[in-house]
């Protein structure tokens, strides 16, 4: 009788704690509108059309009825929004279809329309074609836009120009590995057909025609290519490449070793455009224009100029999104910095959960496939955090705010210096999960760097790179370049230092999906929640961490060209087999096993190999061949347990496991796991059981 007092006592505590929180429902709507956008995506197959937009329908007629019924209410808007972001998700998917180049060719003549280019740090460019002539291709089964890389740098050539060019192309390659990442979805969604590199220079074939439309499509492109060469060639590198990624989103001239220092001291999240950047460059518009009008007492006591400073703000946040290339990031940062704006011209509260949940929606509803991104997780997972935990502890940081404002100008940096440290502290906690799934990784010392680091940006960088915009329409922009420059050097100086230090990242092993929905899903519950209630969501991290920690490694691990084969040894480390264009796939793999040693020092001693291909022994599995001659494959048929070639495979062969090429054009990449429970002694799974046979695949059954 006692527990059942308690059980009753608590229940009606949740009850009345959830009542308190009916202001709050509406953040949950994003939210089920996201969960049904990766519900789409983790169909194993393409829906039938009429599904979801019946039970959408049926949900929202049904909402009317049960108006007095909040419990009913919540579960109808809750099934509504699920399956809102469900149909989204599909009608994009078939509004961006595309054909897509369905086998390899050596060499091909393409004459298309330059949409984008990128110089590289490492030489050569990256260019984006829309084609019009693709060799002897029907104009039906031509790719509306292909990527090819080619090895010189180009400065003539604009966007918008007729250009001619002979590649080699592919189709976008799926998976290294199941459940890695798969970039042929991500070239689906940008309409990539094929992807490639040139054997013969990019000729430029005829200007863009000097027409509206042309220049409502290339006019942004072709100023923003200006800008980055203007950015790039007053300052030395890599302080232009990093400049021009600050100012213009143009990150492909940064030096690979930069990047990898910048990542592994937290500083990355610099050179994604996103709500730190927008807040500088906006705020500083915002403030400047404020003081200027204030110092006109006139117009001050006569008009609104805060307003009218919030108006000018907004504008010049639009043209920082334009010219900077319009990543996810930046789009947030500028749905989220409109509605700030537009809350002050209208005399509301500025920032709020409900301004970070509407900013959610319009990018969700616009780019439903972002919701896949690491990009669009970590910036709407820090902007979550930052807001719960402003919004959680505005008391007592207002009275500490108060109380260090007046103790002089030492308080006031102490001050700044811990918002900084806790904005940091915060945000990393929010976005360390996103890390550890996508990148495989965790940085240790982001507050060092972070701490040293962003005064100079909020100081020196940012205001230099405003005032270089407003100078360069007068040439003038060498000076405040000059000052960004010598700051942005500090900031290079502080990531090599930090990332130097022993133990400055630590390596995570890949999860499973699982593990990173419930780490969201407990993460969302204890941020949108303002009561007590909130503590209930601890269990998903806790339970998401348990899972990932309990997961399977694999065994054997086939790329999907059989180029490359990685079996694990005895002290539970991939070894490699000996590849020369399986680079990427070596990379992947030791990353998502959390190993930090080079391809080179993984290509170990446990593939033994002759002109027949090689052969290694697994203490489970048993002997895995990799042959490479057709003498090499029909010997191995008699004794090993696996084979892995990329050629096919001869009928008569009764090994137990094969890979061919048959099932790799079929299933892409493998993953085997030992497990005594399966008939062969081996549990197969494959890239497309992970991602399905979907418009982006190329599965078959």
């Amino acid at each position: 009788m006692h527990l059942r007092s308690v059980v009753r006592v608590r229940w009606r505590q949740i009850v009345k704690m959830a009542a308190q929180e009916q202001d709050r429902l509406t953040l949950w709507v994003p939210v089920f509108f996201g969960a049904g956008v990766v519900l789409y995506f983790a169909r194993s197959s393409e829906p039938v059309a009429w599904v979801a937009p019946l039970f959408l329908g049926t949900a929202l007629g049904a909402l009317p009825l049960v108006r007095q019924s909040l419990a009913p209410r919540m579960v109808l808007c809750a099934v509504a929004a699920l399956m809102a972001g469900f149909v989204t998700a599909d009608w994009r998917a078939a509004r961006v279809d595309a054909p897509v180049l369905d086998r390899a060719i050596r060499a091909i003549s393409i004459e298309g329309i330059l949409l984008e280019k990128t110089n590289r740090a490492e030489g050569g460019t990256r260019v984006v074609i829309a084609p019009t002539h693709l060799g002897r291709q029907l104009k039906e089964g031509m790719p509306a836009r292909i990527r090819i890389n080619i090895r010189t740098q180009m400065d003539r050539v604009l966007p918008g120009d007729v250009v001619s060019v002979r590649a080699g192309l592919m189709p976008p390659p799926g998976p290294a590995a199941p459940s890695a990442f798969d970039f042929g979805r991500q070239a689906y969604f940008r309409q990539l057909g094929a992807v490639g590199y040139a054997i013969s220079p990019l000729a430029r074939v005829a200007p863009a025609p000097n027409t509206w439309t042309t220049c409502l499509r290339f006019c942004v492109s072709r100023l923003r290519d200006a800008l980055t060469d203007r950015i790039v060639a007053a300052l030395p590198p890599p302080q232009g490449a990093i400049a021009a990624a600050l100012m213009t989103g143009d990150r492909g001239g940064i030096p690979e070793n930069v990047l990898q220092d910048l990542r592994d001291t937290g500083l990355a999240h610099l050179l994604a455009i996103s709500g730190l950047h927008m807040a500088l460059f906006a705020g500083a518009i915002f403030w400047g224009v404020r003081g200027l009008l204030a110092l006109l007492p006139t117009l001050a006591l006569k008009v609104p100029i805060k307003k009218w400073a919030a108006a000018a703000a907004l504008i010049g946040g639009f043209g920082y999104l334009l010219v900077s290339g319009g990543s996810v990031a930046t789009q947030r940062a500028f749905v989220m910095f409109t509605l700030i704006f537009v809350a002050v011209m209208l005399d509301r509260p500025a920032i709020t959960m409900r301004n970070v949940a509407l900013a959610a929606m319009i990018v969700m509803v616009l780019t439903p496939e972002a919701v896949m991104e690491a990009s669009f997780q970590m910036s709407f997972s820090a902007a979550i955090a930052l807001v719960a935990f402003y919004e959680a502890s505005r008391p007592w940081l207002s009275r500490w705010n108060s109380a260090m404002a007046e103790r002089g100008m030492v308080a006031k940096g102490v001050l700044y210096l811990g918002g900084i440290a806790l904005t940091s502290i915060v945000a990393s906690l929010a976005t360390a999960p996103f890390a550890a799934f996508h990148f495989n990784r965790v940085v240790d010392f982001g507050l060092v760097a972070n701490l040293a680091a962003m005064p100079i940006v909020g100081f020196v960088v940012m205001p230099a790179a405003l005032l270089a915009f407003v100078a360069m329409p007068f040439g003038l922009e060498a000076i405040p370049l000059w000052a960004a420059g010598q700051g942005i050097s500090l900031i290079t100086m502080v990531a090599d230092t930090v990332a130097s230090w022993p133990g400055a990242i630590t390596a995570v092993p890949a999860m499973p999906d699982v593990s990173l929905a419930l780490l969201i899903a407990g993460g969302l519950w204890v941020a949108l929640w303002a009561t007590s209630l909130r503590w209930i969501g601890m269990l998903g991290p806790i339970l998401g961490i348990a899972l990932a920690m309990t997961s399977p490694y694999p065994d054997v691990l086939v790329d999907r060209d059989a180029e490359l084969v990685a079996v694990r040894d005895v002290d539970e480390r991939l070894a490699l087999s000996a590849s020369r264009r399986a680079g990427f796939s070596a990379e992947t793999w030791l990353r998502r096993d959390a190993d930090l040693r080079s391809q080179k020092m993984a290509a170990a001693s446990l593939f033994v190999c002759d002109a027949d291909g090689c052969i290694s022994q697994h203490a489970d599995i048993g002997l895995i061949s990799v042959p490479r001659t057709w003498r090499g494959l029909v010997e191995d048929c008699d004794e090993a347990a696996v084979i892995v070639t990329d050629t096919y495979a001869p009928l008569a062969c009764r090994v137990p496991v094969i890979i061919d090429r048959s099932a790799l054009q079929r299933r892409g990449s493998h993953a085997l796991y030992a497990d005594a429970h399966m008939p062969m002694g081996v549990r197969i799974v494959t890239a497309c059981d992970v991602s399905g046979i979907r418009p982006w695949t190329r599965c078959k059954p």
